[in-house]
């Protein structure tokens, strides 16, 4: 299953910028029609993406539910398909907004050339975005890594927002400071980076 390119105008937003304002407006004006709007959040800047979202409900004046990746997804296919059919067999269409979080787990993996940067999109992952593709409604996958986010996930999206690290140094030092563990902040290693961080 080939996933279509979408309309790239809202496909390099930052949060803060005029630009998420207009995809705000967008989305208001789309919100009754019969159909789906897949959008990333991209960052680790948590804080931005909670105010994010709490805007695109208040906007559309509709419940968010929150789901967890990593508890949908298995290396068993059949697996992660039967728990993707519950999920959204569940669900109120256009009534409430779906969040992903830790949507990493959604997104492809690297094969071939270990020095490969490109990410091949897995059958569960297909899944995911032909489920989403039937629900009318706004869904929302959160993406720490914007490396994660393989070039089908991409395609597929209709928005894509940045979240980055806020300009203050006393906002940046108290993330800092948040995330800090004994181990580092960084404990994920990752191969280089395949795209900018607005895209």
């Amino acid at each position: 299953m080939d996933i279509q390119s979408v309309d790239n105008t809202f496909q390099d937003i930052a949060y803060g910028d005029s630009s998420f304002e207009d995809l705000k407006d967008e989305l208001s004006r789309t919100a009754n029609e019969n159909q789906h709007h897949l959008c990333l959040f991209l960052g680790l800047y948590e804080p931005n993406k909670k105010k994010a979202l709490e805007e695109l409900a208040d906007t559309l004046e509709r419940e968010v539910k929150v789901i967890d990746t990593a508890e949908l997804v298995t290396k068993i296919e059949s697996e992660t398909f039967q728990r993707l059919d519950n999920l959204f067999k569940d669900l109120q269409q256009s009534d409430t907004i779906l969040y992903f979080k830790n949507g990493g787990k959604f997104c492809g993996s690297y094969t071939g050339n270990s020095s490969s940067r490109v990410k091949y999109a897995t059958p569960q992952e297909r899944y995911f975005l032909k489920k989403v593709k039937a629900f009318n409604g706004l869904v929302v996958v959160d993406i720490n890594e914007y490396t994660d986010a393989d070039k089908t996930l991409r395609r597929a999206a209709h928005s894509i927002v940045s979240f980055t690290l806020p300009d203050s140094k006393f906002q940046r030092f108290m993330w800092h400071l948040k995330n800090y563990t004994f181990h580092g902040c960084e404990l994920k290693t990752k191969r280089p980076e395949a795209y900018s961080p607005t895209g």
